[in-house]
């Protein structure tokens, strides 16, 4: 029998949830009140995970444990040693039943015929439970076990090679398979002492060198520069008529080309001031011809060439690039190839300077000066360098080939000492015996399963079921309107008349769903006597008449269960029960602890997160009627002065009164806001009222959902509704008072002497 919910985390309103200390335990039967949205449904759908043994979609991360009578704690991993759970809330209604094709699951029913075989068929399910049983534990176990093992494989790979030896990403996927390898033989991989110290050594050397890249030498070939030059320095300008003083003196040559650009469209000389002979710049045009000209941009645009093929180089690395043996050889011929360098620049740059002086002597070829082409030489010596970083990288590529060689070997060796020190082997032996056992036992419960099928096929009498089914609609309704029957294809349809129902009304969905739940539970697969019922608000938009025969189910076709769970919102479905608590209890007074039979607890909304269970209050068993109880609640707010604990259904719990309060003294079928004026003679107070019973008790938005009431305000209004009572009829106030507080007498009451914290 179940005796606490133990833990639920995580599970709806029940965020953080453990069976409090000293609060009743759950019994035989159990009823459970609470108003809408305070948990009861949750607290169903927690009965209805370990009815259907595995999380609830939506809380597929609670935590959720029932304690039982022997002490021992179930959690959705071990659900199956608790008893047999039959659930019927709306999770249930929606798998079984739609009411928009007007069609259900079919029943099983067993007949009296079939003794021997529902015998035999129970046998068979205990069979194959207790084979279930065994292979789940064969599961866990290889679970725990290859858990073990890859926990240990993982430790290991992060411990031994990962962080010592800085290898990124290395992982349990890496390290496996060399166990594996080493498995059949490890003491073949182990290293002694002093050679693993050598190999660790060796992979972790910090003496390995970048690769370098060859060189190459882009360099301008000074022969064929130099041969530019020459036919440049021998070329001379042919003109028709050259002014000879200054053919034959190169400065004063230059001087005059320079300045005959300042003298064009002048008459006068820029430099004496004398009138220019008529014909001198006409004649300087054909001195300083077109060929001219060319030739001394020829040679300015070669020697600006030679110079900048001087500044040529060949990028080499530094002599601490190379590993110490090819160093200083490399500083040798780097050496020689920069004297190489600065001669092909001297001989680039005199080139550069004969074709300067070219520039003064058009005329006339100018000797070209001899210089030796070092190209040869300096590929040479690129070729020397070449050698050496081809070495150098031989070297560095042969380091890690050597690294990657010990890192096997280290590897390996950490990968046989698993083996050896963790047994693996022969964990693997104990994995491969659990494989083969589940094998056969998952065989064994498949042809249990299908003895199972051939039975209950056997057994099976759906129009039986749909009977039962259209027993109890009858004796709710009065009559046959509404009844199931068994189609072509087996299946269950809601029938009205002669067609498949769909219109039902909301009180006739809860009936049909009731009757089908009760068909389900005496369906024969599991006697009542073992079974855990827990029916969550069966009596939903059904009228008082209904309400009575809802409770004649309970109490007749589920009395006989193991345990019985009865969660609702309705305070007349609750009185009905309460009369069948004192029935078995035999007095009233007896705390709750005293009772052998029954536990009444309160399913209560503390805030917007948090919901609790709790001992029912003296008040719900005490009064007849929801409307004491409400009373009591905002007079024992009011009289305490603390509002904290309440806030989140107090507003549900003002609008309740008022409306219950209203009715009763104005019997009018308006609502309640049109009464208001009648029993709040000021305009102010009864806004207020208004508004705050109107807005915090209809969570019609997120953001209403998610507010909570301003304690001065909930103290104004309470204040405000009590004192409307009292000002309606003091007497009646009086009464009320009395009622729901005995110890304070009513004469007292009656002449004020008792404070109700309500303004004159």
């Amino acid at each position: 029998m179940i005796r606490t919910i133990q833990t639920i985390k995580n599970f709806g309103v029940f965020s953080d949830f453990r069976w409090p200390t000293g609060l009743t335990e759950f019994k035989k039967r159990n009823l459970l009140y609470g108003w809408n949205y305070s948990g009861k449904t949750t607290l169903s759908r927690i009965f209805r995970a370990f009815e259907q043994r595995q999380a609830h979609p939506d809380f597929a991360g609670a935590q959720l444990q029932l304690r039982m009578d022997d002490g021992a704690v179930h959690d959705l991993s071990s659900p199956d040693s608790v008893p047999p759970l039959r659930v019927f809330n709306s999770d249930f209604v929606r798998d079984n039943l739609s009411f928009e094709t007007g069609s259900a699951t079919p029943i099983l029913v067993l007949g009296a015929e079939d003794i021997s075989k529902r015998d035999t068929l129970k046998e068979k399910l205990i069979e194959r439970d207790a084979l279930r049983t065994v292979m789940a534990a064969d599961r866990k176990a290889k679970q725990e076990k290859q858990f073990a093992i890859e926990r240990a494989l993982t430790n290991s790979a992060r411990d031994l090679i990962k962080n010592p030896l800085a290898v990124p990403n290395y992982d349990r996927k890496r390290f496996e398979p060399k166990v594996a390898e080493c498995k059949g033989d490890p003491d073949k991989h182990i290293l002694s002492e002093d050679t693993f110290r050598d190999v660790q050594a060796v992979y972790q050397s910090r003496e390995k060198k970048p690769a370098l890249r060859p060189k190459v030498a882009r360099l301008s070939s000074l022969s064929r520069l130099g041969d530019e030059t020459a036919s440049l320095l021998i070329a001379t300008v042919a003109a028709n008529n050259p002014i000879l003083r200054l053919k034959d003196d190169p400065e004063v040559e230059h001087w005059v080309d320079e300045g005959r650009r300042l003298h064009d469209q002048q008459t006068v000389c820029q430099f004496c001031g004398q009138v220019l002979p008529p014909d001198l710049l006409s004649r300087l045009r054909q001195h300083f011809s077109a060929e001219y000209e060319n030739l001394k941009a020829a040679t300015r645009e070669l020697a600006a060439t030679l110079r900048k093929a001087g500044e040529e180089r060949v990028e080499c690395d530094h002599k601490s690039d190379f590993y110490p043996e090819f160093g200083e050889r490399f500083a040798e011929e780097k050496k020689r190839l920069d004297v190489l360098i600065d001669a092909r620049t001297s001989a680039l740059l005199l080139l550069a300077d004969a074709l300067d002086r070219k520039q003064t002597r058009a005329f006339s070829s100018v000797d070209c000066p001899e210089v030796e082409d070092s190209g040869a030489a300096i590929a040479s010596a690129v070729d020397a360098i070449n050698a050496f970083i081809s070495d150098h990288n031989k070297r560095t590529e042969a380091f890690e080939q050597r690294r990657a060689d010990t890192f096997g070997q280290i590897e390996r060796h950490y990968a046989a000492l698993f083996v050896r020190d963790h047994e693996y082997v022969k964990r693997l032996e104990e994995m491969e015996s659990l494989d083969k056992a589940i094998g056969l036992q998952t065989e064994q419960v498949g042809d249990l399963t299908e003895q199972i099928r051939r039975l209950e096929e056997s057994l099976s009498q759906d129009a039986k079921g749909a009977q039962r089914i259209n027993e109890l609609l009858a004796a709710y309704f009065g009559k046959a309107d509404l009844r199931i029957d068994v189609s072509v294809d087996k299946r269950f349809e809601i029938i009205r008349g002669n067609a498949v129902a769909k219109n039902l009304s909301e009180g006739e969905k809860t009936a049909i769903a009731f009757a089908y739940f009760i068909t389900r539970v005496h369906d024969g697969r599991v006697p009542l006597s073992e079974s855990t019922v827990v029916v969550d608000d069966p009596v939903s938009s059904l009228d008082a008449n209904h309400l009575f025969n809802t409770y004649a189910l309970v109490k007749t076709r589920l009395a006989g269960c193991r345990q019985l769970f009865v969660l609702t919102h309705s305070f007349e479905f609750y009185n009905l029960l309460k009369e069948w608590v004192f029935e078995d209890e035999k007095k009233k007074d007896k705390p709750q602890n005293d009772w052998k039979t029954w536990s009444v607890l309160l399913v209560r909304r503390v805030d917007n997160e948090t919901a609790v269970i709790e001992e029912i209050p003296s008040e719900l068993l005490t009064f007849k009627s929801e409307y004491h109880y409400l009373f009591s609640k905002l007079y024992r707010l009011d009289s305490a002065g603390s509002y904290f604990d309440d806030l989140l259904s107090l507003p549900n719990v003002i609008r309740r009164f008022m409306e219950a309060f209203g009715g009763i003294m104005i019997p009018l079928s308006t609502g309640l806001h049109k009464k208001m004026e009648r029993l709040f003679s000021n305009e102010i107070e009864r806004e207020r009222v208004w508004k705050f019973i109107n807005h915090y008790s209809h969570n019609t938005t997120i953001t209403r959902s998610l507010t909570i009431p301003d304690t001065s305000e909930c103290k104004a209004v309470v204040e405000a509704c009590l004192k409307a009572v009292k000002n309606w009829n003091a007497q009646y106030f009086a009464d009320l008072v009395s009622e729901v507080n005995p110890e304070e007498k009513r004469d007292e009451v009656e002449r004020g002497l008792i404070s109700f914290a309500i303004p004159a």
